[in-house]
């Protein structure tokens, strides 16, 4: 059976601006290697048929009627729920999409989706795709977060970010570090829920204009460091910005005082990726994370999708 349609979106790292990219604070994001499929076949049923894989392993495997799709007014508890609420959504966006309900629906991650890499954004971003609408809008009818991994779905080089409603502002840059063999993804073997995470801040903590600004401005800063000493000490100093905002220990503090090298979280603070920066060998960096228990360890050429951009002078 061939698909009909074909999609495929970026996973995604947010490296600069956690939190505080809800707020309109500009962001350093990258698209990622991996990332999620879609395909789309025509089918003789008058439900839909849904299944999911993960690193070619299914995981899901459902029916959906369209009288579920219609009446589905929130995102649920299950898998199946978040599925019909987001093309519910999708529908409200373009009443034409799903006027015909035959079909199957194949969508595969290439990665674990426990890493909290955006298993959720580009399904999303997918089905935006096939329904014909604004990523941003549907985006933002499923979830509470700022839009950035819809950006890194579609870009394929570094972006700066500013959430700005369903048209966001989006910069492709050049990330390209001259010390990026320095330069690790560590699994911290706890994902976060990022919608949760996201919801908390938003109730918990007050953010000012000032915060903003200095965040954007660091995004700027870290973006065009010029080599190893400047990196560090700008990583430093976002740490210990955002842990002052969430009133909470920095990463490096909390779990690894004795890294020789730099340690950023990214995303959802507490759990998923960390990025490090060493002058280690890259074995003696692996040892010192496997000895922490953490075994999930990618370099920056392993993971980061990176298309250089051609500025025009």
């Amino acid at each position: 059976m061939t698909p009909i349609k074909k999609y495929y979106s970026n996973a995604k790292f947010l490296i600069t601006g956690e939190y505080l990219v809800i707020h309109g604070a500009l962001s350093l994001a990258i698209p990622l290697r991996f990332g999620q499929y879609m395909e789309v076949y025509e089918s003789d049923s008058d439900v839909m048929e849904w299944v999911a894989f993960e690193r070619a392993r299914e995981w899901l495997h459902f029916s959906i009627s369209l009288a579920e799709v219609l009446q589905a007014d929130c995102k649920g508890e299950s898998e199946k729920d978040f599925v019909c609420f987001l093309l519910n959504c999708a529908k409200q966006l373009n009443s034409n999409f799903l006027e015909k309900f035959s079909w199957v629906v194949k969508s595969e991650i290439n990665f674990d989706r426990k890493w909290g890499l955006g298993s959720s954004s580009s399904l999303i971003n997918n089905v935006a795709q096939w329904a014909e609408v604004n990523p941003y809008e549907l985006h933002a009818m499923v979830s509470n977060g700022s839009g950035y991994d819809i950006a890194c779905a579609n870009y394929s080089s570094p972006i700066l970010f500013r959430r700005n409603g369903s048209h966001p502002m989006i910069y492709p840059v050049n990330f390209d570090l001259d010390f990026k063999e320095q330069l690790f993804f560590v699994y911290l073997g706890n994902k976060q829920n990022s919608e949760e995470s996201v919801k908390i801040f938003l109730n918990g903590n007050s953010v000012t204009k000032i915060q903003v600004a200095s965040i954007s401005l660091l995004s700027k800063k870290i973006l065009q460091s010029k080599n190893t000493i400047e990196f560090d000490a700008l990583i430093s100093e976002h740490e210990r910005f955002i842990s002052e905002v969430l009133n909470s220990n920095t990463i490096k503090a909390e779990r690894f005082p004795d890294f020789k090298g730099s340690v950023k979280s990214l995303g959802a603070w507490g759990g998923d990726f960390v990025l490090v920066r060493s002058e280690m060998k890259k074995q003696a960096v692996h040892r010192y994370f496997w000895e922490k228990g953490l075994s999930t360890i990618f370099s920056w050429d392993e993971i980061i999708l990176s298309k250089k951009i051609q500025f025009n002078e």
